[in-house]
């Protein structure tokens, strides 16, 4: 009688784990399509020396220098200040923990 457990135990195991996956999908994964990267490198404006907030529009940058600058925003004056934290952000070390060198066996 226990062989019958385990043997229905296991028959079980196998249909739970083969039913993941449909037996049409195949048995390795498919893996993801090449891209062409070149085609679509400057799509959005990355590339472009702009500031991160415009997010690539045009008329928002004509319509900023035709603004005087004590009318212009203060993160289009400052643009380029921004975009060097954001690439070299400031950082401080964790203060070790002062339970975690206590530990009790």
């Amino acid at each position: 009688m226990a062989v019958y457990k385990i043997a229905l135990a296991i028959a079980m195991l196998v249909a739970l784990t083969s039913a993941q996956r449909p037996f049409y999908a195949g048995l390795r994964p498919i893996g993801y399509p090449s891209v062409e990267t070149e085609s679509i490198s400057n799509r959005f404006g990355e590339d472009a020396d702009q500031p991160i907030e415009a997010r690539g529009d045009g008329n928002l940058i004509n319509r900023l220098n035709q603004m005087p600058i004590d009318k212009q925003p203060f993160w289009y004056l400052n643009w380029r200040f921004y975009d060097a934290q954001r690439k070299n952000p400031q950082t401080y070390p964790q203060r070790p923990s002062q339970f975690a060198g206590n530990q009790l066996n």
